[in-house]
């Protein structure tokens, strides 16, 4: 079912934007480092974790939407664990943003989800 796995997508996407917006807050207007800290790694947690979230799912899907999911799922976990490993805030708050990212944009998991919702409608 491509639409249980864009779900559990649109639920981590959501969950990374709150802990995003969080972190800014306790970065600019509390000066909590630490806090700030926490949230990016809960945040690469989060990527890390996603193509092992989705696997059980996209064993109910379309072999093609199946693999295409799996590849792109498995480097933004990468990126994370990554990330995670070097326990490098800068790489963990750049996660999803390419280099000409524009504020108000989605960010590369929101756009993967937009275009799976694009080519395989409910």
């Amino acid at each position: 079912m491509t639409l249980n796995v864009i779900q559990m997508l649109e639920g981590a996407a959501a969950r990374i934007r709150d802990i995003e917006a969080q972190a800014r807050k306790r970065l600019h207007q509390e000066q909590d480092q630490e806090g700030y800290a926490e949230l990016m790694q809960e945040k690469a947690e989060i990527l890390a974790g996603l193509a092992g979230r989705a696997e059980p799912l996209l064993q109910e899907t379309d072999p093609m939407f199946s693999e295409r999911v799996s590849a792109r799922l498995s480097r933004f976990s990468q990126s994370a664990s990554q990330a995670l490993d070097l326990d490098s805030l800068f790489y963990m708050s750049a996660l999803l943003y390419p280099e000409d990212y524009q504020e108000g944009a989605p960010n590369d998991l929101e756009a993967f989800i937009g275009r799976l919702k694009a080519d395989y409608p409910a």
